[in-house]
């Protein structure tokens, strides 16, 4: 009988040790499930988050393709705005350079007007008088005749240098007599006269 209880406590002790390790392996499973379950979460979490960064990732570099060509739009810009500059700064040096002529040339001209007004007052001054208008009329007289008398004297001078140039060419050695040449009557014979000059 004791043998029968101790077989009752083994078999006892077995089933409370079956049941101890069936409940112990359903609690691991259930922390396991439980473990998956919160990893799937996590991987899902994960996943999510990847996702976003990708997107994010996309949007960054779109942003920096944007602003990559947008720098090279303002770099273009920047180097026709420098060319446009270089342009003004080269016609402000040429604007420059023709105010200085028309400067000095309406200095120029200041000094001409200056000039002209003292002689339009010498010559209101002058003509103011009689005396002073028949002095002036003088001049312009002695002026005129000495202008005729420098083209008289040109005109002499030019009818002499023709006349010279004719004497110096001659008639070659043809002697013409009432007009007609001598040697259509050959053989005679002509007497020249030289005059001797008066004496004054």
């Amino acid at each position: 009988m004791k043998t029968g209880r101790w077989v009752l406590v083994v078999l006892g002790a077995l089933t409370v040790g079956s049941l101890w390790r069936t409940l112990s392996v359903e609690q691991d499973k259930q922390k396991i499930s439980q473990s998956y379950q919160e990893a799937q979460q996590i991987v899902a979490e994960l996943d999510r988050e990847r996702s976003l960064l990708s997107s994010e990732v996309e949007t960054a570099q779109k942003t920096i393709k944007d602003q990559a060509d947008e720098l090279t739009n303002l770099q273009l810009q920047l180097t026709s705005v420098q060319n446009r500059l270089d342009e003004t700064v080269a016609d402000l040096a040429s604007l420059q350079r023709e105010h200085e002529q028309l400067r000095q040339h309406d200095a120029s001209l200041a000094t001409q007007v200056n000039t002209l007004i003292d002689e339009k007052q010498q010559l209101q001054s002058r003509l103011g008088s009689l005396k002073e208008l028949r002095l002036a009329i003088g001049d312009v007289k002695r002026q005129m005749r000495n202008e005729r008398w420098v083209a008289w004297r040109a005109r002499i001078e030019e009818f002499k240098r023709q006349d010279q140039a004719k004497l110096a060419t001659g008639n070659r050695g043809f002697l013409v007599r009432d007009g007609g040449s001598t040697l259509a009557s050959s053989g005679t014979r002509l007497r020249v006269h030289v005059l001797e000059p008066k004496s004054e």
